[in-house]
């Protein structure tokens, strides 16, 4: 259970308790009793680094306006800060970003270099979250997935692919497939469809993923944004390929031509964390704890079909909406958690091999 801020003093309301502690005073007496100034005042904002689009807008109303309401703390958002800006922020001494949305692949290697504070789980019950996705470091903000899609000209009923390994079947399932030109995600995906149960997926097999991936070489075309994925097997220009379920979510509903599988799905997700030196520990903290909070999660995931990393959320979704979502106990169990660690300690040669064996071609 998420613990809130609640000051109980006869004959103050919440909001007066908090303008009085904003103001600076040390002490508030009421019917004899005392009550002591924050330990770090409010301030006038917090600083949140996101990715932008879709994410953001569901972020906004699950947490950042909620946040707002609740401490009167006004969220202002800036550009993505990766691993590059982290450092310079830090050995500049000048770290000006109070929470980071960073992707989950390169939280760990932030938080192996020492670069991001503890989570402060005294605010959260650590035991409620999904034992994967809660760090002594940073949090997962969702549970999204990479799925398996087709054109559904191409494919369809009986006919579609069920997993990674028929999308590596040119005999039953012909035509071009679509991937990402990253060695991220990509690698994890050949090695499932040369036959790699998920469940024995890491450590990667390297090799073995480059030598799945000559064996469509010819059939392939790449994609570099997710837009892009989503629009090539819409529009026929690849037959089956990956994207990330919430670009094709909401063009299947709409009737577009195309559909996917939950089936060897790779969950992927973003992360919150906390840079060393930013100036508002405590209220950075306040915030990733508020994220945590199954009814703000439940509304997110109402507003964009990722799954919470808070399995409590889920009760309080409808079925229908838990047929779409990646954390749902029906799909959680399709698919697995891409390594973060792995890729944190063995990605550069792998990425090194991946991008190798791309200019081959």
């Amino acid at each position: 259970m998420v613990q809130k801020f609640r000051p109980s003093l006869p004959g103050l309301s919440r909001r007066e308790v908090l303008q009085l502690g904003a103001a600076g005073a040390a002490m508030v007496s009421a019917s004899g009793l005392g009550f002591p100034a924050l330990a770090q005042s409010k301030p006038d904002k917090l600083v949140i680094a996101s990715g932008g689009g879709k994410l953001d807008e569901a972020y906004k109303k699950a947490y950042w306006d909620t946040f707002t309401a609740k401490t009167g703390i006004p969220i202002v958002t800036t550009e993505y800060a990766g691993l590059g800006k982290i450092q310079a922020m830090i050995e500049a001494n000048n770290v000006d970003i109070d929470v980071l949305n960073i992707d989950a692949a390169e939280a760990p290697v932030a938080g192996k270099k020492g670069w991001l504070e503890k989570i402060d789980w005294s605010l959260s019950d650590r035991s409620k979250v999904l034992p994967v996705a809660a760090r002594d470091d940073h949090v997962y903000a969702e549970v999204a997935a990479k799925v398996l899609c087709w054109h559904t000209g191409s494919f369809s009923g009986d006919k579609a692919p069920k997993g990674w390994v028929d999308a590596w079947n040119l005999t039953d399932f012909p035509g071009k497939r679509c991937l990402w030109k990253q060695a991220f995600q990509t690698m994890d995906i050949a090695v499932m469809g040369d036959g790699v149960p998920k469940e024995k997926l890491y450590p990667l097999d390297a090799d073995r993923a480059l030598a799945a991936l000559d064996k469509i070489r010819s059939n392939l075309v790449w994609w570099e944004s997710g837009a892009q994925a989503a629009q090539m097997l819409i529009d026929g220009e690849a037959d089956i390929g990956s994207a990330w379920s919430g670009r094709v979510y909401q063009p299947k509903i709409e009737g577009a031509a195309v559909d996917y599988t939950f089936n060897d799905a790779l969950f992927v997700a973003g992360a919150w964390a906390i840079v060393k030196g930013a100036k508002n520990v405590k209220w950075s903290q306040e915030y990733i704890a508020h994220t945590l909070d199954p009814k703000n999660q439940a509304v997110y995931s109402e507003t964009i079909s990722y799954g919470p990393v808070v399995p409590e959320a889920l009760k309080l979704l409808p079925p229908e909406r838990l047929a779409v979502l990646p954390s749902s106990e029906e799909n959680f169990k399709k698919g697995i958690f891409q390594d973060f660690d792995f890729w944190a300690n063995d990605g550069d040669a792998i990425i090194k091999k991946f991008n190798d064996w791309l200019t081959k071609g």
